[in-house]
């Protein structure tokens, strides 16, 4: 999860690879309360602020209004090229990407992220678009269902409980948070604690909802186009499957030769495009979980445009 409060996860080692400065332009695809951008824009660069939530999107126009250097776009970051034409920057200095809810998200019932109060089961980012999490529920097939609370949760009950999901919905439509979590826990083995495994399921279902790891992909392969030389992007992530696919694009795009190795000599083309900045992931210190216990998986990678 992103920062507590309106505290920023990672903002001193974000801020030491970003190097915002006068005449640099900054795009924050994940927006937030803005923590980020706001130190962005205290170092005298510009900066677009994209977001998906409304609520975010409220805070980045509040301050926009007192500082002309931030733009605001509500859109997803996966359409930042989009954003960026409409705001005429061809291309950024830096990118930022905080994966995952902030704590406003996870604190207020009404879209439904968390298992801890009753809300409607909703999970998008954007109320206005897509299907929510009660109507994949209502639709979604048993096999299916047990494979994203798998994948996305990685919940060794999956199986289990999409069976009672499935079964439940055909007495009664599943539309709120606590329904969910009563089903969930009713199923769940003698001995097992309930709360890693509700919020393990509540994660699948909304990266599912919102398509995360396809927007994370769509992003990452458009990103080096849009970076100048010497551009640095900075991706924090909590989910092992996020970093995953940091970390293997990374890895992918710092080579000069994707061939298989048994080959005498490369046909594929493919030219180095960045330089990694981080040795393995970046995560936050002790004092920092001391003050903020949410930051505790965020894991941070960095790369720079060559």
């Amino acid at each position: 999860m992103r920062g507590a409060s309106h505290v920023p996860v990672l903002k001193a080692e974000t801020l030491g690879y970003l190097q915002p400065a006068p005449g640099k332009r900054i795009l924050d695809g994940t927006f937030g309360f803005g923590g980020h951008s706001q130190a962005c824009l205290d170092a005298g660069a510009e900066v677009l602020g994209l977001d998906l939530d409304s609520g975010a999107f409220t805070v980045c126009q509040q301050i926009s209004a007192d500082n002309k250097q931030l733009l605001c776009r509500q859109i997803s970051f996966r359409h930042f090229d989009r954003a960026l034409d409409d705001a005429g920057w061809e291309r950024v200095d830096g990118v930022l990407l905080d994966l995952g809810v902030n704590s406003r998200q996870l604190d207020e019932p009404g879209q439904g992220f968390s298992y801890r109060t009753d809300g409607p089961l909703d999970l998008r980012f954007n109320q206005e678009e897509g299907e929510s999490a009660a109507e994949f529920l209502a639709s979604v097939d048993e096999k299916e269902l047990a494979d994203v609370i798998w994948r996305f949760g990685e919940e060794r009950s999956s199986r289990r409980i999409a069976r009672a999901l499935v079964k439940a919905r055909e007495s009664e439509r599943i539309t709120t948070t606590t329904q969910l979590a009563d089903i969930v826990k009713r199923v769940l083995p003698g001995g097992v604690k309930p709360m890693p495994a509700l919020s393990r399921v509540f994660q699948a279902l909304r990266i599912a909802v919102n398509d995360e790891l396809a927007a994370l992909e769509e992003t990452l392969e458009k990103l080096p186009r849009r970076l100048g030389p010497g551009g640095r992007f900075v991706i924090i992530s909590y989910h092992s499957l996020e970093d995953r696919l940091v970390k293997r694009f990374v890895d992918r795009e710092r080579r000069d030769c994707l061939c298989p190795p048994e080959l005498p000599a490369c046909v594929c083309g493919h030219r180095a495009v960045l330089k990694p900045l981080t040795r393995g992931a970046v995560k936050a210190s002790t004092a920092e979980l001391e003050s903020n216990p949410r930051s505790r998986s965020a894991r941070l990678r960095a790369a720079e445009r060559i």
